[in-house]
Formats: C-alpha cells, structure tokens, sequence
C-alpha cells in the first residue's frame, strides 16, 4: 500500500530513542523527510547518523527543550528552513514517571505538564499555520494507557494524558476544515529502555523486586508480551498518512489488548 508520504515533511519530537527513532525510521522508509528533536544533542546526531544510515531517506536532527516556547518555535522554523514545508507533527517527546502523589511537590506538579501537554501544545500552535498554508496536516499525539485505567501511583500520568487525548479531540473538531487531521495513539508496556525505568521506578515506590513487578505487568496485556517500538510506529505513520483521510479525533489503542474498557 502506498501511504503517500514521498517528499512530505515531518517532525518527531523525543525522536532520538524508543518509540520516537522507530517513528522516525518508519517515516523515513515511506519517503517522507524527517527532523527530529529532543533534548541531548550528541545522542539526537548519533540517532539522525544511525537513521540515515539504515533507511538512506533525508533526516535532520534539531535540539530542543519543548519546555521552552521559543525552542518549539525555533523547532519548527529549522524545519521549514531545510525542507521548505511542514505538513506531519508527531509530538513524542517527554515520558512521564508514576510517583506517590503525596509526595509530589507544586514544583514537581507543574513541571509533570511542562514535560508533555504544555510541550505538544507549543508544538501545535508553531506547526499548524505552515500547515493550514499548505492546505494538508496531520498532527499524531503520544498519549498512554494511565488516561484511562487509573492507578494510585499514575495520577500525574493519568491527567497529563487524559489532557492530550481532551487536546486532541478539540483540535480535530477545530482544524478540520482545514484538512488537518489530528489523532492520538496510546501505547502500554512498549520494550524500550524509558520502559525499564518505569518499571525500576514501579519497584522503588511499591518497595517490591523489580522483577516480580515487571512479570506482573507483562501479565496484564492478552498477548502476553511486551510491545516493540517499530509496533507503534506503524500506527503512527498510518495515521500521518495519505490513507488515514477519514480519521480524526480518535485515539489507537497499541497496548497488547490491556484496555479492557468497551
């Protein structure tokens, strides 16, 4: 199936690792051109060498701390700088880590929003007028299960994506009728290295061995293993896509069946 996205322009952001270089990767294999972001610049020009090498598509690496407004906006200028267009965002960037509500500060509340919905909304507003420009967009956001099977130890995950997946609906109804189609995607238990931090995290706040709380984990998703990266990133290039045109405002569960809700 051609996806339609030979000489589109895309930006992912935290595409330097996980889920985010498998996104990249996968975009850059169906002939789109690709900048990604995130924080560390010298592992950002690693992934962008290992990118370019694997897939020989056109990739570009831009550092930026989405915390900042005007990082987003430089983001999204040096995109338009070097392929003269935008017309994909997908915003990864930022893992938020379970923690014991109790103990979380004001500080460390605010900066939880910072880290992910405050991120992707600076994003949107910088990517969507090249976008309307255009007359074509699509806007794919990162969300994740806790928004909507909550536990006492994800409460600062939980409303940070449920915000993402309330984002993404309103853009959807607001930019329509500018053929910018906006959907989120809510992956689980993905086998990455940010994985085997929460689950080392999970260990510390419960008291318990990491293993016993990885298994139970696992235990948790009806096809009984972890997923792989490039198993969302097909997900999310479907929907960065030409044939994704009647979809929007819709979340994708790629969570191994662990959503038990209807």
């Amino acid at each position: 199936m051609d996806l339609g996205l030979t000489g589109k322009a895309a930006i992912v952001t935290g595409g330097s690792r996980g889920v985010g270089r498998a996104i990249a990767a996968s975009l850059l294999r169906e002939g789109a051109r690709v900048m990604i972001s995130a924080r560390d610049p010298k592992r950002l020009q690693a992934t962008r060498a290992v990118l370019e090498k694997e897939t020989s598509g056109e990739v570009r690496a831009h550092a930026a701390d989405l915390g900042s407004d005007a990082d987003a906006k430089a983001l999204i200028g040096a995109t338009l700088k070097a392929f003269g267009r935008l017309e994909i965002l997908v915003n990864n960037a930022a893992t938020v880590m379970p923690a014991d509500f109790a103990a979380l500060t004001e500080e460390r509340w605010m900066q939880v929003f910072e880290q992910k919905l405050n991120g992707y909304v600076r994003c949107c507003r910088h990517a969507i007028p090249p976008m309307k420009g255009r007359g074509w967009g699509r806007i794919v956001n990162l969300s994740g299960l806790a928004a909507r099977e909550t536990t006492g130890r994800t409460i600062p995950v939980g409303v940070n994506n449920i915000a993402v997946l309330s984002l993404t609906k309103s853009l959807a109804w607001a930019l329509a009728p500018d053929h910018i189609l906006v959907n989120a995607v809510v992956p689980y238990i993905i086998d990455t290295d940010i994985q085997d931090e929460t689950m080392q995290r999970f260990a510390a706040l419960t008291g318990r061995p990491e293993a016993d709380i990885r298994r139970e984990r696992v235990a948790e998703l009806a096809v009984g293993r972890m997923g792989r990266p490039e198993e969302v990133a097909d997900v999310v290039t479907f929907l960065a896509s030409e044939r994704s045109s009647y979809v929007t405002g819709a979340a994708w569960h790629v969570d191994g069946g662990a959503s038990r809700g209807i």
